[in-house]
């Protein structure tokens, strides 16, 4: 194995162990009924050391988004994640 295939399965690896472990804590943090009758939503944002002056962004979202018609159906939390990503990144929907 290459010094390059191992970095990239190794990017693999943590990728998948992070989107595990969220979503174990989800299924873990309760899961009990929003007023709506429905399950709560939940994102989770993981920042992470990623060199010198770098920091790796992974977010997950519970229930998965879902596109409808070029919108996004979201939760309260997860549209506030979706702010705050943007936010980080400089990124807004006046820009486009």
């Amino acid at each position: 194995m290459t010094d390059a295939e191992r970095q990239e399965a190794l990017a693999h690896w943590h990728d998948l162990a992070v989107a595990v472990l969220t979503a174990a804590g989800a299924a873990l943090g309760g899961g009990e009924p929003a007023a709506t009758g429905e399950s709560a939503g939940r994102a989770v944002i993981v920042l992470e050391d990623a060199g010198q002056d770098e920091v790796a962004v992974h977010a997950s979202f519970f229930p998965q988004l879902e596109d409808v018609g070029g919108e996004v159906l979201v939760t309260p939390a997860q549209a506030a994640a979706l702010e705050l990503l943007e936010a980080m990144t400089g990124e807004s929907e006046d820009d486009e």
